[in-house]
């Protein structure tokens, strides 16, 4: 019984570290948080690391002033040929602030929806 009171508290206190909370973390407002994106440009059969590529893409943004939140490969969701040397539809996807969407923009992101 003390072994399933233990475990459980070990449960409870290992989820409890691992809550986030944006508003305390960074005092920022979630509601002025949005997602941009932008293609990795990676290649199918490719030996290209796409964190690589990604971890680039965020230093770039930094050295725009860009606060990045968070960084993310996902995919753009669109059916691409299976060829090797076809785009693989891999994209970065970053939470930054909503004032710096416009200078995102210039540097060819889009703004994503959080879907």
């Amino acid at each position: 019984m003390n072994k399933l009171i233990l475990l459980g508290m070990i449960s409870l206190m290992g989820l409890l570290g691992c809550q986030t909370n944006l508003t305390d973390r960074n005092s920022t407002d979630r509601n002025d948080l949005v997602l941009l994106s932008k293609s990795l440009g990676s290649k199918q059969c490719s030996e290209t690391n796409a964190d690589l590529l990604l971890q680039r893409l965020q230093q770039g943004l930094e050295q725009q002033q860009i606060k990045v939140f968070s960084a993310e490969i996902g995919t753009d969701q669109m059916v691409h040929i299976a060829l090797c040397g076809a785009d693989d539809g891999k994209i970065a996807i970053f939470t930054v602030k909503q004032d710096s969407v416009i200078k995102a923009e210039k540097m060819g992101y889009k703004q994503k929806s959080e879907n």
